[in-house]
């Protein structure tokens, strides 16, 4: 019994020292992540001065030359954050003419977390990538706007916050289905910071890895703007070749038009779709064909009837005419392909005669109603690592009547010097 006092004297250190040999997981790994480019860029446009929408643009910039330059320089700035459940993601673009010209964009800023293994929410400005076409995304609801000319630049983000569950199976016929959910609030109107809160926009995406296709099902609710279905689907024949497709259902959407020289407005349920391929040779050789029907576009009739409004516009001389036509163009026939149906065309070949880092790519938008297009190739040569020089002449070509040959310009070069970190 005298060694009972030591005993319990001990007892404290012994359960303390136990607890201490119990092993404790490391601290959870925290990475930080920077990255970006600064793209310099130099253009020279050869100007069509008799094209309609040029008068109106120039109306009064006096006698130019139909050459006319164009330099800038464009940082974009990425940050990446990342824990086992966290995230954060940064990306930022600036474009800088002068020193009383530049605009900075926020593309991205969006906080992630993983409230479990297959679950995943994100909230903040993002970027999404619905569809499986490569020029053209009918189904692209919250997508960014795509120019079909350069479908890989990067572009700004849509506001929102979403849910997306994630399930593998064992199955042979269904491998993978996921979930995603958007709530998309509506900008702001009031004060330039409030608007109601049921303008609320929400889409859905479902995603099917069914037998070797990959399927996806979305829709978009709207109290302010049209209502649309939609899918995709893209396979593997071979190995090398690949066929995909989109398809979108407009409900009430608006199409507007020129009739005897007024804007028309009419609402109606409009298809719009796409049929495409990507196909690797054995050169290394890739080729990517489209076929893209607008069901909002203009056909031929309609687009000789705005042609007609924007010579009307330019040979009128009046300032103010000149604006409303100019404006009535700017705000309802934006965009490079404003008609109904088209073909693009890629073909894009590694190191050609083993030139190392020369990438040379040569593509093709064909307006199948005019038979008017836009031919350009791209040359990019990276001669040391994170460093990039493209060369890059566009041409547009068509009858003055039709939708490329009556552009703003008759071809183009760029000049670009990109540097990586």
């Amino acid at each position: 019994m005298r060694w009972l006092p030591v005993l319990l004297l001990l007892a404290p250190r012994v359960v303390f020292a136990q607890e201490e040999a119990i092993d404790i997981p490391p601290p959870e790994e925290k990475k930080l992540e920077w990255s970006g480019n600064l793209d310099a860029k130099y253009t020279l446009f050869h100007m069509d001065q008799a094209s309609p929408i040029y008068q109106l643009q120039f109306f009064n910039a006096g006698k130019l030359s139909s050459y006319l330059s164009q330099y800038r320089i464009e940082p974009y700035l990425n940050a990446d954050y990342r824990t086992k459940d966290l995230g954060f993601h940064l990306k930022t673009h600036a474009t800088y003419f002068s020193d009383d010209e530049a605009t900075f964009d926020l593309f991205e800023a969006y906080g992630s977390f993983n409230p479990s293994f297959n679950s995943t929410i994100q909230f903040g400005k993002r970027v999404y990538s619905w569809g499986k076409g490569y020029a053209f995304n009918p189904v692209g609801y919250v997508n960014p706007f795509k120019d079909p000319e350069n479908p890989e630049l990067a572009q700004a983000g849509l506001l929102s916050a979403n849910f997306e569950y994630i399930k593998s199976f064992s199955s042979a016929a269904l491998q993978t289905f996921s979930f995603l959910f958007v709530m998309i609030p509506p900008p702001p109107k009031f004060n330039r910071r409030y608007d109601e809160a049921e303008n609320t926009d929400v889409a859905l995406k479902t995603y099917f890895l069914l037998w070797n296709t990959d399927i996806d099902l979305m829709g978009y609710y709207s109290r302010t703007k049209p209502k649309r279905l939609g899918l995709d689907f893209s396979r593997n024949l071979t190995g090398n070749f690949e066929v995909h497709g989109e398809a979108s259902y407009n409900k009430n959407a608006p199409r507007y038009t020129i009739g005897n020289g007024s804007l028309h407005l009419e609402e109606d349920d409009y298809f719009s779709y796409l049929l495409g391929l990507r196909y690797l040779h054995a050169s290394n050789t890739t080729v990517i064909a489209e076929y893209y029907h607008n069901g909002l576009g203009l056909n031929k009739n309609e687009h000789e009837e705005y042609a007609g409004f924007l010579a009307n516009g330019a040979r009128s001389g009046n300032a103010a005419f000149i604006q409303n036509t100019l404006s009535v163009s700017q705000q309802y026939f934006r965009g490079s392909t404003l008609m109904q149906n088209y073909l693009y065309v890629k073909i894009t070949k590694p190191e050609p005669f083993d030139w190392l880092y020369f990438t040379p790519s040569l593509y093709t938008i064909y307006n199948l109603h005019d038979h008017s297009f836009l031919a350009a190739t791209t040359l990019s040569y990276k001669p040391v690592t994170n460093f990039e020089l493209i060369f890059w002449p566009t041409f547009l070509i068509g009858g003055n009547n039709t939708e490329f040959g009556s552009k703003l310009l008759q071809q183009r070069v760029e000049l670009w010097m990109r540097v990586y970190f």
